[in-house]
């Protein structure tokens, strides 16, 4: 018998660059911050908390250069909803930047009703959102940690996520597990490596580096789903972990690092694959590729990355070389003349590092 639902309010994950980036970038991620035994009760708490988020701020430096970023209207329709609401749209509209400087010239003087109303038109600006899920008790993993060598001597935890090692239903089994995998991995840890978690995620106070008979390997982590009773077989929806600078996790030859944050575990594969599918359509809406990915993930040479890039047909030249922020800025201006194929193409160039992945994973009971 299925779990009566309940619902969960999350915030959205949003990323701004210490430099070179005048935009907050939207992630895949969320964070669980309230939950309800009933929609109505979620949606209002979410709607508080979205409002708050507003405050003060302009919607046109979330999300990139372009309209694409911000609203599912096209100029012309988003011209009409606001005229709706006796809103005048920007007199000049040649660059993303016409839309940002008219939003801080007028919004302060529109009423509440109309500045709602603004809002609601851009829509893919949101901090908040409600999901349902299934009022059952989580099943465990237990994850290791991904490292990555620093220097010599030191090694720094990445800031979240890592490869998944099991699946217990069972707090109990998982801690268990969880405390056996980190005695056998610092026994066999050299003394002289040190091991940071200045930038992991819900790690505060670990900054002084631990020594190899000291550091936390394994961690175990609550997976929200259901599964019956006695299924041998849990799919995990995994998304791929970011680190501090936005990115997909990547050594510094731009290999993938494998680490991963569960999302949901389903008891079949077809309804993970379709959670996944949904989550990846998702993200492509609000992202851009060349956000989550450096050049070189794609794992081509500069010359067959221009390569893959042409087949695409862009309607502005692009950028040799891989430097990130020339591609992230060259594919913001590129979204007013490209088709949703041609965006499709641009995320396939990292067809080998999909956002979210099913991994099947074999249900221990202890």
């Amino acid at each position: 018998m299925s779990a009566e639902p309940i619902f969960t309010v999350r915030r959205l994950g949003w990323h701004q660059a210490p430099h070179g980036d005048r935009y907050t970038r939207r992630l895949p991620t969320a964070v669980a911050v309230a939950q309800f035994d009933n929609f109505d009760a979620a949606e209002y708490h979410r709607r508080t908390l979205e409002s708050e988020a507003r405050a003060g701020e302009n919607p046109f430096r979330f999300g990139g250069a372009s309209l694409f970023f911000q609203s599912s209207l096209d100029t012309m329709r988003l011209h009409d909803w606001l005229l709706d609401m006796g809103i005048d749209p920007p007199v000049e509209q040649l660059r993303h930047s016409d839309w940002r400087e008219w939003w801080d010239a007028f919004a302060h003087t529109w009423n509440e009703e109309q500045l709602h109303h603004a809002w609601h038109g851009l829509d893919k600006v949101r901090h908040f959102d409600v999901i349902e899920e299934p009022d059952a008790v989580p099943c465990r993993v237990v994850m290791e940690i991904g490292f990555v060598e620093a220097d010599y001597h030191h090694r720094n935890a990445e800031r979240e996520g890592g490869r998944l090692e099991g699946l217990f239903r069972s707090q109990r089994g998982a801690v268990a597990a969880c405390a056996h995998l980190n005695e056998e991995r610092r026994e066999g840890t050299f003394d002289w490596w040190r091991f940071r978690y200045r930038q992991r995620l819900g790690y505060v106070g670990y900054d002084v580096p631990t020594a190899g008979n000291e550091t936390v390997f394994f961690e175990v982590l609550d997976v929200p789903g259901e599964l019956p009773v006695h299924a041998a077989v849990g799919f995990v929806v995994q998304r791929r972990a970011f680190d501090p600078h936005g990115y997909v996790c990547h050594d510094q030859h731009g290999r993938d690092t494998r680490s991963r944050v569960p999302v949901r575990l389903f008891a079949d594969r077809d309804s993970a694959e379709a959670h996944r599918d949904e989550l990846i359509a998702g993200a492509r809406e609000v992202m851009s590729p060349f956000q989550a990915f450096p050049p070189e993930m794609a794992g081509l040479s500069e010359v067959q990355f221009g390569e893959a890039v042409e087949a695409i047909r862009p309607p502005l030249p692009w950028p040799t070389g891989f430097s990130s922020t020339q591609w992230r800025e060259w594919w913001d201006l590129c979204q007013d003349e490209i088709t949703p194929e041609q965006r499709a193409a641009a995320w396939d160039l990292f067809a080998n590092h999909p956002l979210f992945e099913v991994l099947p994973m074999t249900v221990r009971e202890d």
